[in-house]
């Protein structure tokens, strides 16, 4: 771990992996960040990984890690075109320089276009995991031992008893969107959402984060939409 440099930056840490294959640069980092949860829960970092090569699977796989972490990867510093295609993928920022103007609303590239919701239109079953590299919709149920992630804003227009994660991808205004909540797994931004029990089976849920904190309320159905 003596390796890892970790220094802070404006809206959140940088943290700069040593040249070794992607699966041990991931396996370093999920220990650093166990061993100082305190420290990074609830945070954004940018990971500096060097030449080293990330597949989409491995960057989806690593953008699952870090959100059962309660950490959002918000950009991927790299010499590798493979690693920054990876990264643009899910929307990633690929340099630092990019990150003021990114946070200009004007400047600010819209996440959600008909290029970039993706749709997964049946109920899951029972074990099955589905991830999107953007925006998600789910037009079905999520059965408990179901899993669903999105890199962005995510929709579920059905009933909710497992796992459901968006937001992983760093972007701080990512939704999470859903008709009826009757689990105990939900996370946005990195963020555990603790659903009151009186909203428990009731109605539509809209949960928003700040940079700060997870803002909760139920929703008007018909006003349902991914900004």
């Amino acid at each position: 771990m003596e390796d890892i440099n970790v220094r802070g930056i404006k809206g959140g840490v940088l943290i700069s992996l040593p040249e070794k294959p992607w699966y041990h640069q991931r396996d370093m980092l999920i220990s650093r960040i166990q061993t100082r949860e305190r420290f990074f829960k609830g945070g954004r970092i940018a990971l500096d990984v060097g030449s080293t090569e990330w597949s989409p699977d491995q960057l989806l796989k690593l953008l699952r890690d870090l959100s059962d972490e309660g950490v959002c990867l918000w950009a991927v510093l790299t010499t590798s075109e493979v690693t920054k295609d990876s990264a643009r993928s899910f929307e990633l920022q690929t340099s630092i320089s990019a990150q003021n103007p990114a946070e200009k609303p004007e400047n600010r590239p819209s996440n959600v276009d008909g290029h970039s919701v993706e749709w997964y239109a049946k109920s899951l079953e029972k074990g099955e995991k589905v991830a999107f590299r953007a925006n998600g919709v789910v037009i079905g149920d999520v059965p408990d031992g179901a899993e669903v992630i999105a890199a962005g804003s995510l929709l579920v227009w059905g009933t909710v008893r497992g796992e459901i994660k968006a937001g992983s991808g760093g972007d701080a205004h990512s939704q999470l969107l859903v008709l009826r909540y009757a689990g105990n797994g939900l996370s946005l931004c990195g963020q555990l959402v603790d659903v009151p029990k009186k909203m428990v089976n009731a109605g539509p849920l809209e949960i928003r984060y700040d940079g700060t904190k997870v803002h909760l309320q139920e929703a008007v159905a018909r006003k349902f939409k991914l900004l």
